[in-house]
């Protein structure tokens, strides 16, 4: 019986677009188990309860045992940590060298996505990985606006940490994701839609990929509790697509994604039960072939909650707060 510390928290097979040949090809995702992130104040995450008191060679060990599901051909490697890969607390600097030669070593992997928070990112710590062809830095910024992001997220740091963060990663010549967050808490459903659109142009200089993570109720967060008290609603599946939609169109150098995880279900994006899954799907398309005509697509689709999301949008200062 393999030690759970020296098995990833999760591991799958999936396809991304690979943004250097402007193309879709598999990709290989895990989650590393790590100590966690250091952080753990943001309202709506709960990924640190995986954490564990783990070692570099565990670590180390769990990634070995996810390459061996790798695929032949050509793949895109992603490694997260649910945390901050650049952090020393979780990842030391020796384990991120070998698996800069692991992954180095292995001539189907075309490249390398890691997460981290920006305060973590400097020039040493990305010298560490820089035998990799193509290297990818992940950040969790989710709104270019300080007062959400700090008052209703509680992210603890600054848009400003992150452009210093991202000019870094560029200098290093390595490229930057942007994570954004549509429908934190305390927003509307109509301001969440404007914010991440206001936020995709001012993080589109910085970024070869804008990723919009729709949010999600995870246990034992303080988001938990607002929903379980009715105050809050995951967005609307017709919000993620509107949302990806304008994006695109405003920044069409820029690869525009969305894992829409949890869809359909009650503590995730969801619209009536009936088109969520057709919309995910669709989403799903996009993201892979950044193909606008796979979401305008959607506009067939005669739904009724269609005209109840066009409502709440409408009337969004008198519905805010409302469980529609």
């Amino acid at each position: 019986m393999i030690h759970k510390n020296k098995t990833p928290v999760a591991f799958w097979l999936d396809y991304d677009f690979f943004t250097e040949e402007q193309k879709p090809i598999k990709c290989l995702t895990v989650i590393l188990r790590t100590v966690g992130c250091q952080w753990r104040k943001c309202t709506m995450c709960g990924f640190w309860h995986e954490s564990a008191d783990v070692t570099q060679e565990d670590i180390l060990a769990q990634l070995e045992r996810t390459l061996r599901t790798s695929p032949e051909e050509d793949f895109i490697l992603k490694i997260f940590t649910s945390g901050s890969f650049l952090d020393e607390r979780e990842i030391s600097s020796g384990t991120r060298i070998a698996i800069a030669e692991l992954v180095n070593n292995r001539q189907a992997i075309k490249k390398l996505v890691v997460e981290t928070r920006p305060e973590f990112i400097n020039e040493k710590k990305i010298g560490d990985l820089n035998i990799v062809e193509h290297l990818e830095l992940a950040i969790g910024l989710e709104t270019a606006d300080d007062f959400i992001r700090s008052k209703y997220i509680n992210k603890g740091f600054s848009f400003a940490d992150y452009k210093t963060a991202a000019k870094i990663v560029h200098e290093c010549e390595a490229t930057v994701k942007t994570y954004l967050l549509l429908k934190p808490p305390f927003v509307s459903e109509k301001k969440a839609i404007e914010d991440i659109i206001k936020s995709a142009a001012l993080v589109a200089p910085y970024s070869s990929i804008i990723s919009l993570n729709l949010c999600n109720v995870q246990k034992y967060t303080r988001l938990e509790d607002l929903w379980r008290k009715r105050y809050y609603r995951p967005p609307w599946l017709w919000s993620a697509v509107e949302t990806v939609k304008e994006i695109k169109k405003g920044n069409e150098n820029v690869v525009v994604t969305s894992d829409p995880v949890g869809a359909g279900h009650i503590r995730g994006p969801h619209n009536c039960g009936k088109c969520d899954m057709e919309i995910t799907e669709a989403i799903k398309e996009f993201n892979i072939t950044q193909n606008l005509n796979v979401l305008e697509r959607l506009a067939e689709i005669d739904c009724e909650c269609k005209e109840t999301w066009h409502a709440l949008l409408k009337f969004d200062d008198f519905l805010f707060g409302s469980n529609i």
